[in-house]
């Protein structure tokens, strides 16, 4: 390692401009770091539900649970399926290894599916289902108006959902609470014998009557119009008017049947105030910064309050944002106190202005490079990496003061020069390297674990093990060539330690205090051990009551 230091010292610009690139790289990194309240996890496993309506559960189970069983587990990558049947459901769960993105699993199975959809019942359309952090909604919103419910749910579909979709970043819009409504057909059984239709023949009709064809583009002068072929209903007159054929020639559907609009049945209800309201949940994409779609969200909402009119009102029920920069501004907080009382204890101790500096500077030069790591390697700024960030403040002083304190004891016998830094770093370089290394191989493994816990983990251990190994390197190449800069002695030094190094005084306070207590210890050496080994006796006591 003292090779790092040499070729540091002798090219010290290079040296600088390499630090100062790491500071304008990873202060880009702090701002393209994407904020999230915890890291990004896909979980392993996902569902593909069929509906196959007034089907026994047997017949759910042999005809479609066990085709759909048999095609996801040709699927590369799945580890383990089950399913389970149920009248007229069919749940079939799936599980593959961790690294696979859940979308493009969700993309293996549609196609499995696919394959074998000739083999399936006719009227059955299996859904696949995957998730992830990701799909936690980014905010949900209340949204309540003065008008009625069923217009503000139209007003919803045709302005707030697209508006909202058009924010970048966001993924999808679900609104919950819309009054939906369906077209309820009840048929005349006295009349379907009159007239000689059979029912199971009327959804055919049906097909046939609404299908609306994109046929094209007219273009005009002023705009392009699309074209359709066909139509669709849009009023239960027009379902009423529907011809049927019957054994004496067309029919209504009216004449037929009872033909009427009515809401569905209500599932969930939102309030905000006592005020009946929908509620709107936003999801982000996988690679959207969590606090920029929050803000352009929050951005959004006046604008489309002044829209929608009618005295709308929106109100947030759950944003993510604020607890995301609360995390970070607490952590910052802490981290920044932290860093302070690291450089005070080194000014305690060190007694001396210019060393102290640059410890100051080394320190977050090392969290610097652990950021670029960060960003380099995909991760987010989450509770869990500035975590581990705060934590590697206290250790990554530990190599810098290390080699820092051993240059001003070298310079404390009267040695100057590159001869005398090279000389002080390559006492202590075996020992910061070892204890350092050491210290990596204490986090690196949580990085190295599978499974969920390794997914939740991993992002603290890089951070971690990065700020480390930067303070390795920075201790051995930029601490001594700031050092060789800032730490030449005045005329005054050199006389002060001629003088000293004549009298033989160089034993500082803080050892002039230790060497005592030292020569005891190894004095009474069979005492101290008992003494340690009495305190390691008690912690254990302690940890087990």
């Amino acid at each position: 390692m003292i090779r790092l230091t040499k070729l540091s010292l002798a090219n010290r610009t290079v040296a600088l401009l390499l630090s100062l690139l790491a500071i304008g790289l990873g202060v880009y990194a702090t701002t393209a770091l994407k904020q999230e309240l915890i890291p990004s996890i896909d979980v392993p496993r996902g569902n593909v539900v069929a509906v196959y309506q007034g089907a026994s559960p047997d017949v759910v189970e042999a005809q479609v649970s066990k085709p759909i069983e048999s095609a996801v587990k040709a699927v590369d990558g799945v580890t383990s399926v089950t399913s389970t049947s149920s009248s007229g459901i069919s749940q079939v769960s799936v599980q593959w290894d961790y690294g696979i993105a859940a979308d493009d699993m969700a993309t293996k199975l549609r196609s499995a599916i696919e394959s074998i959809s000739g083999g399936l019942p006719a009227n059955v359309d299996p859904t696949v289902i995957t998730g992830g952090t990701d799909d936690i909604p980014v905010a949900v919103l209340a949204l309540s108006s003065d008008e009625d419910l069923n217009t503000l749910s139209q007003q919803v579909t045709d302005t707030v959902t697209p508006e909202l979709k058009s924010i970048p970043g966001v993924r999808d819009v679900t609104v919950s609470g819309k009054e939906v409504h369906e077209i309820v057909i009840t048929y005349k059984q006295s009349k379907l014998t009159e007239y000689g239709v059979d029912p199971t023949t009327i959804p055919q009709f049906f097909a046939a009557n609404s299908s609306a064809i994109p046929s094209g583009t007219m273009r005009t002068d002023t705009s392009n119009v699309d074209v359709q072929t066909g139509t669709t209903f849009s009023t239960t007159d027009e379902i009423a008017n529907l011809r049927l054929q019957g054994t004496d020639g067309p029919v209504r559907l009216g004449d037929l049947a009872t033909v009427k609009e009515q809401p569905v049945a209500t599932t969930s209800i939102s309030r905000v105030d006592g005020r009946e309201s929908l509620t709107i949940a936003i999801t982000k994409t996988p690679d959207a910064n969590t606090v920029t779609v929050a803000h352009g969200i929050a951005d959004k909402l006046p604008e489309l309050e002044r829209t929608l009119g009618n005295n709308a009102k929106f109100v947030t029920v759950f944003d993510q944002a604020p607890y995301i920069e609360q995390s970070v501004h607490d952590l910052t907080v802490e981290g920044g106190i932290g860093l302070a009382m690291a450089v005070l204890v080194i000014l305690l101790f060190l007694r001396s202005i210019r060393p102290t500096l640059i410890m100051a500077i080394s320190i977050p030069l090392s969290l610097l490079i652990a950021l670029i790591g960060l960003w380099l390697g995909g991760y987010t700024l989450n509770i869990l990496t500035l975590a581990a960030l705060t934590v590697a403040i206290g250790r990554v002083v530990d190599d810098s003061i290390v080699v820092i304190e051993n240059i001003k004891r070298h310079q404390s016998y009267g040695e100057f020069g590159t001869k005398s830094i090279t000389g002080a770093v390559r006492e202590v370089a075996g020992a910061v390297t070892s204890s350092t290394l050491t210290t990596v191989a204490v986090f690196l493994p949580i990085g190295l674990v599978g499974g969920q816990a390794g997914e939740i983990f991993r992002p603290f251990a890089v951070a971690a093990v990065v700020a480390l190994l930067a303070s390795l390197v920075v201790s051995l190449t930029v601490v001594p060539v700031f050092a060789s800069w800032f730490m030449r002695p005045t005329a005054k030094q050199v006389s002060k330690l001629a003088a000293e190094h004549e009298s033989g005084a160089k034993d500082s306070w803080l050892q002039k205090g230790y060497l005592p207590v030292l020569n005891w210890t190894l004095a009474h050496r069979w005492l101290t051990l008992l003494m340690a080994l009495l305190v390691f006796a008690g912690t254990v006591a302690l940890s087990r009551g």
